[in-house]
């Protein structure tokens, strides 16, 4: 996986032509290798662009939004490994790969703050943190919902039940450390341990019951359809 650093690796769609916008980033997308990655930016929501992906390039990329406005929207999107590419998606491949996304934006947050480079570990966890959290989003407006409706029993009992605990604890904790973030001289070493801690359980029970259990539930049709709802998902 890709984390983004050089502005050689971005495609600032508002300085292109408007004729040229769309066609310059199905241009961009396919010089990519399987697993690499370049930052889509624009003074605009990038609705057009996604459509364009889902239409022309249909299972091929990852979706990742990292700052969506006001005045400035940023989504990472990467080319899909060749052994992948094309077909259906599953809700447990898809969310999976977000899991280790989001783990290794946290990890490079982490890892520029202890080299003292304040500026890039303030943007990589700023990214982290909206990802999570639009993350939690998506998944209690749009991928919960999918659940309860074929499982048996209601949203306030079950497994989406516990997932909706946890998140709050999570928001909390995520809250905490950015506010206690932004000075080195915090190491955060103990609440992120518990973050981490907290982080993993909650993982494990959505990689191993909750998203398996939902691909079981639903059509190769319905599960596909599922993940670009998620994709295109705007809080």
């Amino acid at each position: 996986m890709t984390t983004l650093t050089a502005p050689a690796r971005n495609l600032v769609c508002h300085e292109l032509p408007p004729a040229k916008r769309l066609r310059s980033l199905l241009t961009r997308f396919d010089a990519l290798a399987p697993g690499d990655c370049f930052e889509l930016r624009s003074d605009h929501a990038q609705k057009p662009a996604l459509a364009l992906l889902q239409r022309e390039r249909h299972g091929r990329f990852e979706w990742s939004p990292l700052e969506e406005g006001p005045g400035l929207w940023r989504t990472e999107i990467t080319r899909r490994g060749d052994r992948r590419e094309g077909g259906r998606r599953a809700v447990t491949e898809a969310l999976e790969w977000d899991h280790d996304r989001l783990d290794a934006l946290e990890s490079g947050a982490f890892a520029a703050r202890a080299a003292g480079d304040l500026a890039l570990a303030t943007r990589l966890f700023g990214d982290f943190a909206r990802g999570l959290r639009r993350h939690i989003a998506f998944e209690e407006k749009v991928l919960f919902p999918a659940f309860e409706s074929r499982a048996d029993g209601p949203g306030h009992c079950g497994p989406t039940f516990v997932m909706r605990q946890e998140h709050r604890e999570i928001e909390q904790r995520l809250h905490d450390m950015e506010c206690r973030f932004s000075t080195l001289e915090d190491s955060l070493s103990g609440a992120r341990h518990v973050f981490h801690d907290l982080m993993y359980e909650h993982n494990e029970k959505e990689e191993r019951v909750l998203y398996p259990a939902t691909d079981r539930l639903l059509t190769a049709q319905e599960r596909d359809e599922l993940v670009s709802r998620i994709q295109a998902f705007a809080g």
